[in-house]
């Protein structure tokens, strides 16, 4: 992971670290050992062993139309909100993670394709529409399901901030689901997930450093740099 020293405009030193594909395939491997395998698993054999149909865990295309339609504007607001949040806490912690252009490319499509969905199936589709049809109560499984999810992100030893943050998005995805058409379809809040995320972790932060390097908003001092 390559890092420099960069000046800002209120004349602080900041760290800026580079990753890449290496760096980030590092803790990939893990993650998906230990999280995404095990949250993908759960619900398919509590589903097995209820016979409750997979369907009913929000995996249905039944009103993919509507779905587009009402994520696409939500995930971009949600990215805009999660880069400017993400931003905030850069600048707080005078610490910058910018991926380098093929990290880039390989963390987003890792928060598309796998950490979304396999989230959203497990929080939204299985915990929530479970502790719905339990309890009958949609808006406290709503309420329990994004405590969950907020607090399971202290697991990633996330600081509070971010936890946070992480749980309004979890209350604005729990409301996505809740409020559509039946059967509820995951599309939706999982778009609106991973928009969430590439504004938080890989293309927000790209984007604004970017933005910042080309307006002379940071200035790199480039004997700082090492590896």
């Amino acid at each position: 992971m390559g890092t420099a020293d960069v000046l800002d405009q209120g004349s602080r030193l900041s760290q800026v670290y580079r990753t890449t594909v290496a760096d980030s395939w590092r803790w990939m491997r893990l993650d998906l050992l230990v999280r995404l395998v095990p949250l993908t698993i759960g619900p398919l054999v509590f589903s097995w062993l209820t016979a409750i149909p997979l369907a009913s865990m929000g995996l249905t295309l039944a009103h993919w139309t509507r779905d587009l339609v009402v994520a696409l504007p939500l995930a971009l607001a949600g990215f805009v909100i999660a880069a400017a949040f993400a931003e905030y806490l850069a600048r707080r912690r005078r610490r910058w993670f910018v991926a380098d252009g093929r990290d880039l490319a390989v963390q987003s499509l890792y928060y598309l394709a796998l950490n979304a969905p396999v989230e959203e199936w497990f929080f939204r589709g299985f915990l929530q529409g479970g502790l719905s049809r339990w309890w009958n109560a949609p808006a406290v499984a709503v309420v329990v399901t994004t405590a969950v999810f907020g607090g399971y992100h202290f697991l990633d030893r996330w600081g509070w901030r971010p936890v946070v943050g992480a749980t309004a998005a979890g209350l604005a995805l729990g409301l996505i689901y809740l409020w559509q058409p039946q059967p509820p379809s995951l599309l939706a809040p999982t778009l609106v997930h991973a928009a969430i995320t590439c504004g938080f972790l890989s293309l927000g932060p790209y984007a604004i450093f970017r933005w910042r390097v080309a307006n002379g908003r940071v200035e790199a001092m480039s004997q700082a740099v090492r590896q």
